[in-house]
């Protein structure tokens, strides 16, 4: 079921009821989905700065209902952006985005050199699910990505926390021999309920080890002011 994709059409027509995200350790989180519509103004600080080295024809990994998309479109920019969730397509189409194309992060299908620029907002960079998932992903940017393009990668530095909740996973995790900010999630709407599926977050130090091993290099790393786990990095 397309949880996701319901969540955002009912949120665009006016609901204020959350999406659930469940763990498989059994914590729940909500998210009221605002974010997903926010304008340039309201981005956290590391995307607007991150934004300002996108350039040319951009390929916007995790559409959703289109807020990065509309904004590089407003800006003369050239953005293709990619989803698995129909009901993302379909409402980011109807606000406007005129490139929305039903793909995987994991299985890219453009050819060689057709962006000059390829960013992951949000938790993006991790859609992979993996180590090897992700440097999957970014072997494949290494082609379809220019070779003086640039990869704009966000994630949520997973140890910038205290909560006792999240410490435990990362104990467990590496006690599989998992990384620490590697997460098994699902999301829940209503009756609606997806798939269990994997993610995964790296710290700043982790993501330049995982750009070094795939052949880029992270030339700048971007941060909100206000100590905010959420960073963005250029790699090249």
């Amino acid at each position: 079921m397309d949880a996701f994709g319901e969540a955002l059409r009912a949120r665009a027509a006016g609901s204020t009821d959350p999406i659930t995200i469940e763990r498989d350790d059994g914590h729940m989180d909500t998210d009221t989905l605002d974010s997903y519509f926010s304008d340039f103004d309201s981005f956290p600080d590391c995307e607007k700065k991150a934004l300002g080295r996108a350039r040319g024809r951009v390929l916007d990994i995790g559409l959703g209902p289109g807020r990065v998309s509309l904004h590089l479109q407003g800006v003369g920019l050239d953005p293709v952006g990619i989803d698995l969730s129909d009901g993302a397509l379909e409402l980011a189409r109807r606000r406007g985005v005129r490139n929305a194309v039903l793909m995987s992060a994991c299985d890219l299908r453009f050819p060689k050199g057709h962006f000059d620029t390829a960013l992951a907002f949000g938790n993006n960079f991790g859609l992979c699910g993996s180590p090897d998932g992700v440097m999957g992903m970014m072997l494949r940017l290494r082609e379809v990505v220019a070779d003086d393009g640039a990869f704009l990668a966000e994630s949520i530095d997973p140890l910038n926390t205290t909560a006792p909740e999240h410490l435990r996973y990362h104990e467990r995790n590496r006690s599989m021999g998992r990384m620490p900010g590697q997460v098994r999630l699902r999301l829940i709407y209503k009756d609606s309920v997806g798939d269990w599926f994997e993610l995964l977050m790296v710290t700043p130090s982790e993501m330049k080890v995982l750009a070094e091993r795939t052949g880029w290099h992270v030339s700048e790393t971007f941060y909100d002011p206000d100590q905010s786990p959420v960073y963005v990095s250029e790699i090249g």
